[in-house]
């Protein structure tokens, strides 16, 4: 084995066979190897595997400083970058336990932010949470938890202002609003004397 340089975060090794491979700089420092060092394939074997654990990790870190995200969110991202299993699980679980990764709380702050537009119905908002990798019954609470009846109903009157009533079930169901939201919006439109069918 021979270690012909290192760029960046990796370091590229020269096999005596002709073939070389790159580890992580980390990886290659507590490994202790050096230049006529005999490497068989199985310690090979662990040392890209502990690379890609650690690449995995710096990369976890990146996307969480640009932005937050939740365990699901995260392992998606990585698995789009090319990591295995084993080492996305391991990113995952080291965010967490650093207390980088909170689905709750990302929940939270994503609902809030979306309801501070005021453009969302519920449903809109429970499929947003599950489509960023919030898990359904936790979506499903958060929804619940902050979102009332009343807001989306206020929201709701103030997206079907001035529309006619298939206009307004039209906007209303097309933003993820629920039925009983459209349907309590839609009793106040003038001339409106039965309930809409909006789903």
């Amino acid at each position: 084995m021979e270690l012909k340089g290192a760029a960046g975060e990796m370091v590229r090794i020269h096999l005596s066979d002709g073939s070389f491979f790159l580890l992580h700089a980390e990886v290659f420092a507590r490994a202790g190897l050096s230049t006529g060092a005999r490497l068989d394939t199985e310690a090979r074997t662990r040392l890209l595997a502990r690379s890609e654990r650690v690449r995995a990790r710096v990369q976890a870190l990146r996307l969480l400083a640009r932005a937050a995200r939740t365990r699901r969110g995260l392992a998606r991202k990585l698995a789009t970058r090319g990591f295995a299993r084993p080492a996305i699980r391991h990113a995952v679980e080291r965010m967490s336990e650093l207390g980088y990764l909170d689905d709750r709380a990302f929940a939270e702050s994503w609902m809030r932010s979306r309801l501070s537009a005021g453009k969302d119905g519920a449903a809109a908002l429970y499929r947003g949470l599950l489509a960023r990798g919030v898990a359904r019954p936790l979506a499903e609470e958060v929804v619940s938890d902050l979102y009332s009846h009343e807001e989306e109903v206020r929201h709701a009157r103030r997206l079907a202002a001035g529309l006619s009533r298939s206009a307004a079930i039209r906007r209303l169901a097309g933003r993820g609003f629920r039925s009983r939201a459209i349907a309590a919006v839609i009793r106040e439109i003038p001339g409106t004397n039965r309930e809409p069918r909006a789903d």
